[in-house]
């Protein structure tokens, strides 16, 4: 426990005072602002409620949130071989899976800053309408779990993988195939096979939950089946990150 503190504190050091943790502060928040305008002045105009205005804001941060968790997870063992500092690090008492789990703790605490950024938003496109409480705390379950999914999948291939840039190619691409479901279509996504994609898509999933949370309004009934896939997909990346990193190779 005590050789995790050191590190847990530099990864969350970095996100607040470092390069990178500022950059993802202005990046986020003139992304956040853009879509704001542009959402708040389509409902001024009445050309969609703010339902859909929170639902399609709350889209664009899972999405925020599963690319910087990606760039971060990539960046965790491979980042540190091209800086070559992992051989320092795994010559302390730190273990691979020490390590695995404090990078996930700084992913996790990217999620947090970049959802604090997000309520002052979601609360200027949503107007205080009777869905943005559920949505918000929706939005902050299922963007927890999303983090998790492709950030500890991210890890997972940063340990095995050498350089940051194949495995930041190859998370982008698994994250682009998880989208492309969404893709097809309403129509084409109603049908039998269509809704069996969406089921098994992480990704699709929360996106089908906010959607039956905000516009719907429907209740956690609703949600208990989606969440638990959710929840065991969170799980299953979790013991194969505890897995591979038992061996670290350098």
């Amino acid at each position: 426990m005590n050789t995790w503190v050191p590190l847990i504190k530099k990864e969350f050091l970095e996100d607040l005072l470092a390069t990178r943790g500022i950059l993802l502060l202005v990046v986020t928040t003139v992304i956040l602002s853009m879509f704001s305008i542009l959402l708040v002045s389509n409902t001024e105009l009445s050309l969609i409620d703010n339902a859909q205005a929170v639902y399609m804001m709350s889209g664009i941060i899972i999405t925020m949130a599963s690319l910087v968790a990606i760039i971060r997870g990539s960046d965790g063992f491979a980042g540190e071989r091209d800086r070559k500092t992992l051989e320092i690090l795994m010559l302390t008492p730190v273990t691979g899976q020490d390590l695995a789990f404090t990078k996930l703790m700084g992913i996790l605490f990217s999620w947090l800053i970049l959802l604090a950024l997000s309520i002052p938003y979601l609360w200027a496109v949503g107007n205080l309408g009777q869905n943005l409480w559920p949505s918000m705390k929706y939005l902050s379950l299922v963007g927890t779990l999303l983090v998790l999914i492709f950030g500890g999948l991210a890890l997972i291939l940063s340990a095995r993988m050498k350089s940051f840039k194949n495995v930041l190619w190859a998370n982008l691409i698994i994250f682009l195939l998880s989208g492309s479901p969404i893709l097809l279509g309403p129509s084409l996504r109603q049908t039998a096979v269509g809704q069996v994609i969406d089921l098994i898509n992480p990704f699709a999933n929360a996106l089908n939950t906010l959607d039956s949370v905000v516009i719907d309004g429907q209740g956690i009934t609703f949600q208990l089946l989606r969440l638990t896939l959710l929840s065991c997909y969170s799980f299953i990346v979790f013991w194969l990150l505890y897995k591979t990193t038992r061996n670290i190779e350098l």
